[in-house]
């Protein structure tokens, strides 16, 4: 199954919507039934995502990124089992 995190960046930056979703799906998780585990695989998206990333060089490369411009960003594994950012 290929798990994607959907982030809406809007007058914050990407790290702190991802924290923010993190928490949300957290909060979810211990609130519900996660019979087939994709909060799970949900939630250890975010939480690599969260650990490996550098956020100063990711708000840097992009004002979407850093909050200057609202977008949409999915954050999903390639192939390879790699992070990637896709800006919708």
């Amino acid at each position: 199954m290929n798990v994607t995190v959907n982030l809406h960046i809007r007058n914050h930056c990407i790290e702190t919507e991802a924290r923010r979703e993190f928490n949300r799906l957290m909060d979810t998780y211990f609130n519900t039934d996660d019979v087939e585990g994709e909060l799970d695989q949900k939630i250890e998206l975010l939480r690599d995502f969260l650990e490996n990333s550098d956020f100063p060089k990711l708000r840097s490369s992009d004002q979407r990124f850093s909050g200057g411009q609202e977008s949409n960003v999915v954050i999903k594994r390639n192939k390879r089992g790699r992070i990637v950012l896709e800006v919708l």
